[in-house]
């Protein structure tokens, strides 16, 4: 009631010979207001022969994106777009997203978002969004997390003879390390901060909480396509995370909704019709649960020692106690040698009581953890086939799995795991490509 609109201000972007910076402002009124910046590093010349308004428009929409973050601090009902047009549809399809990317927000916060006309995007600006036409050059961005998905289809990309180069927003130690064992090229690098005044507000209580990071990443290689000269914007989002946490005001909250297939499938079509014609965005693991990239990525050991998936240790090592930990720690461990997991891990999970409230959740019997983990089936699954595993080698089963092989209902069979294992998801990905994945899968190890 206090704060009734958002309103994204303006933008610019500032260009020298290999930067480019991009700078937003957003205001609450009567007494809000962010200055948010984005760097693009190492910007080859190139980018000059891209039209300037097919440039802008790409910053426009990624400052739209940006501005989530910051509209979260009073979820104002009103968001005024002053900085660019947008037609009524486009309008409706960032409601669309909005309502969906930011359902954990409101489902923490308690905030009805159900209501008839819960929050409405206004364009005020003048100037509507139209593609750039133009060619582009033949060759992909991966994203690059540190995480194993991403590493994942790194192996495979590189080992494929496919041409890409690696994408990284703020780097971690990780990302570096896989984008130098995939590629010689340098990779491509944007950095990005949070405004102090939002983390301000965050300590004066106003509200806070998760945004889409995925559709974040997703507009900013939008605007890599252009800047870099590049065609494609590969990600790696699992089939995995078309499955939601909880229902809340009847409505399904998925904590991984800008990494589902929906999203996927709705942005690439954006693209194509409002930022850049002839750009794909798409994932390459798209068919494959978590447990698939688990299978796979035994095969790929060079990268045990470099990705790290786990998102409360800032370290390069994994906290072992969160359940991105348990849920990577698990589906990995049907297909990786034991020594080999628990070098990963620093140690074994299942030796620790405290896995097993984690697990619990992971398996179904609480809300599934607002986290990018495994679907409760495959917790399920993973589980028959660790237990198989130790049982097979003869020794006693550990805490952990003693404790699931006596509560947890269908880890006595593996043929749920079998039916996940040989299953593969709808998908958008390029012909070409798909004959990688497909041969990946028929080389893998069933279980060590």
């Amino acid at each position: 009631m206090k704060y009734p609109v958002f309103r994204y201000e303006q933008f610019e972007v500032e260009k020298t010979a290999s930067r480019v910076t991009a700078r937003f402002k957003f205001s609450i009124p009567p007494d809000i207001s962010f200055s948010p910046e984005v760097h693009f590093e190492g910007v080859p010349e190139s980018w000059s022969s891209v039209p300037e308004k097919a440039l802008n428009n790409a910053i426009f929409h990624l400052g739209l994106i940006e501005s989530f973050s910051y509209w979260k601090a009073t979820a104002s009902p009103v968001i005024e777009v002053h900085a660019g047009g947008l037609t009524d549809d486009q309008a409706h399809w960032w409601e669309d997203l909005l309502i969906h990317g930011m359902g954990e927000f409101f489902y923490r916060n308690d905030i009805d978002f159900t209501v008839p006309g819960f929050v409405r995007i206004q364009s005020v600006g003048i100037g509507l969004s139209s593609a750039y036409p133009g060619a582009l050059a033949p060759r992909s961005l991966l994203t690059i997390g540190g995480g194993r998905d991403s590493a994942l289809a790194a192996g495979l990309l590189r080992d494929s003879g496919h041409e890409f180069t690696c994408m990284m927003l703020n780097p971690s130690s990780a990302a570096q390390k896989i984008a130098a064992h995939v590629s010689a090229a340098d990779p491509v690098i944007i950095r990005r901060s949070i405004c102090p005044e939002l983390l301000d507000l965050n300590r004066r209580g106003f509200l806070n909480g998760h945004t889409p990071f995925s559709a974040y990443l997703a507009f900013l290689g939008a605007a890599c396509l252009l800047l870099y000269g590049y065609s494609n914007v590969i990600v790696a989002n699992e089939r995995s995370s078309d499955e939601g946490n909880i229902l809340y005001r009847g409505k399904n909250i998925n904590h991984q909704y800008s990494k589902s297939f929906r999203f996927e499938r709705l942005f690439d079509e954006y693209l194509a019709k409002y930022l850049v014609a002839q750009g794909r965005y798409f994932s390459f693991v798209r068919p494959l649960y978590e447990l698939q990239i688990g299978q796979l990525f035994s095969s790929l050991p060079a990268f045990f020692e470099l990705f790290k998936s786990c998102n409360r240790n800032r370290s390069d090592s994994w906290c072992g106690r969160c359940p991105k930990c348990v849920s990577v720690f698990l589906t990995m461990y049907p297909f990786v040698p034991r020594s080999a997991v628990l070098k990963i891990f620093g140690g074994d999970l299942f030796d620790r009581e405290e896995t097993i409230p984690i697990l619990r959740e992971l398996a179904g019997f609480a809300v599934k953890p607002f986290e990018c983990v495994a679907t409760t089936a495959e917790i399920i699954a993973a589980l028959a086939l660790a237990i198989a595993k130790v049982k097979a080698s003869g020794e006693p089963l550990p805490l952990v799995l003693e404790y699931t092989a006596q509560n947890i209902r269908g880890v006595e069979d593996l043929i749920d795991a079998e039916m996940i294992l040989s299953s593969y998801g709808p998908h958008r990905v390029p012909n070409e490509l798909v004959t990688v994945l497909t041969k990946a899968l028929k080389r893998s190890p069933r279980s060590r």
